[in-house]
């Protein structure tokens, strides 16, 4: 079985958390803040934008993939002409460009030092858990949500753009974790909010794409056309919906479209790369997984697509460190346990190692009955053949 990934998303988007161990109270829906004194300066919110306010738009940069060129040398000229920034914004905008550019431990490193000098900071706490929402890390995500929650809470009037800037981190976050009809909920009030927050179009249609809701995530997605025709995003979704429902060349325009507005937006390309491989055009390819997966090395999807490409021209050692790679991104990802299982016992001989990778398939809070299924004759094969191997007369009596 060869599974046709597509790549959605603009964080990495997996499954996560158990509906036990899952916030649920985090929203805030009006503007917070309790009767007493403000506690604005103790805890240094800067001046917020109004929704409103061009400015505020800017901010949706942050979200929107991989930065354009022009984006992305602006943002490595800042980088190498002020190395030691001295204010904290200036170190903030600092952290930001480094994540933006795929620097995400240099970035961590400047996080971490920002918030030792304001542990309260509140753009700080929400880029945190952006940052670990791309690593698929719900757990320290909704740390850094409940402590921006917090801060909220005790600020008097803390600016209708905080609580828009935490509500969409929480809204990706449910979405991540599966909780949906939370994360629809708030997305739809975001937009009714500011309709031109294109991030949220994008996050609202992954989430009915999620649950193969297609006809509710083309008109999302429209909607968000509507308002910025060119957003490499919005324009890689309608071709994902295409490969959805299985109209390949009907996908293409849509996803060529998406990569001439932004050449290295990394969904679009690992997309690219999988209707190459469906015309065998495998060298086409591989130069797109590969462009992808040095753009955004922590990105699940490229990681998979590479090992099922080398699957495909039997380079098995290479597919193995592929689906290895995939693994250590996402430990729970079922789709490379099991090509990683069925090279393991096809190419290496190595049944044990295969066996106890199949059965972390069967255990998998990601249940893919497919997969599964898979997965249980992968097992009896094995077991079969070893029945086999203990059953059969030895050298000595033949």
């Amino acid at each position: 079985m060869q599974k046709f990934l597509i790549a959605v998303s603009l964080t990495g988007m997996v499954a996560c958390q158990t509906e036990e161990t899952r916030p649920k109270d985090l929203d805030i829906k009006a503007t917070v803040g309790s009767n007493s004194a403000s506690t604005e300066s103790a805890i240094q919110l800067a001046k917020p934008e109004e929704l409103n306010a061009d400015k505020f738009l800017e901010w949706q940069k942050l979200y929107r993939g991989t930065p354009s060129s022009r984006d992305n040398q602006k943002m490595q000229s800042a980088i190498e002409q002020n190395p030691s920034p001295s204010t904290y914004e200036a170190r903030l905008q600092r952290a930001r460009n480094l994540l933006a550019l795929g620097y995400r431990t240099e970035a961590k490193d400047m996080y971490g030092d920002l918030l030792r000098d304001s542990p309260e900071h509140v753009d700080t706490l929400i880029d945190m858990a952006h940052l670990f929402l791309g690593e698929n890390n719900l757990e320290r995500a909704f740390d850094y949500l409940n402590a921006t929650k917090r801060i909220l809470e005790k600020t008097e009037r803390p600016g209708k753009a905080y609580i828009f800037r935490y509500r969409y981190a929480l809204a990706i976050a449910y979405l991540q974790s599966k909780s949906r009809k939370q994360s629809a909920d708030i997305l739809a009030d975001l937009l009714e909010q500011e309709p031109r927050f294109i991030p949220a179009y994008v996050a609202l249609a992954q989430n009915y794409l999620q649950t193969k809701k297609y006809e509710l995530a083309e008109f999302i997605i429209k909607r968000g056309l509507d308002y910025d025709s060119n957003d490499a995003s919005l324009l890689n979704l309608m071709g994902v919906i295409s490969l959805k429902r299985g109209r390949f060349e009907e996908a293409k325009p849509w996803i060529e479209r998406s990569l001439s507005q932004s050449p290295e937006y990394v969904p679009a390309l690992i997309n690219r790369a999988h209707l190459s491989m469906r015309r065998r055009e495998y060298a086409t390819a591989e130069n797109d997984l590969i462009k992808a997966s040095k753009l955004d090395p922590s990105n699940l999807d490229a990681q998979l697509a590479i090992g099922i490409l080398y699957k495909k021209t039997g380079r098995m050692s290479s597919a193995k460190l592929a689906f290895e790679k995939a693994i250590s991104i996402d430990p729970q990802s079922s789709f490379a346990r099991y090509h990683l299982g069925s090279i393991l016992a096809s190419d290496f001989k190595d049944m044990t190692g295969a066996l106890q990778l199949f059965y972390d398939v069967l255990q998998s809070k990601e249940q893919d009955l497919e997969l599964v299924s898979l997965a249980k004759a992968k097992i009896q094969s094995i077991r079969d053949s070893r029945l086999y191997e203990k059953s059969s007369p030895s050298e000595d009596y033949r």
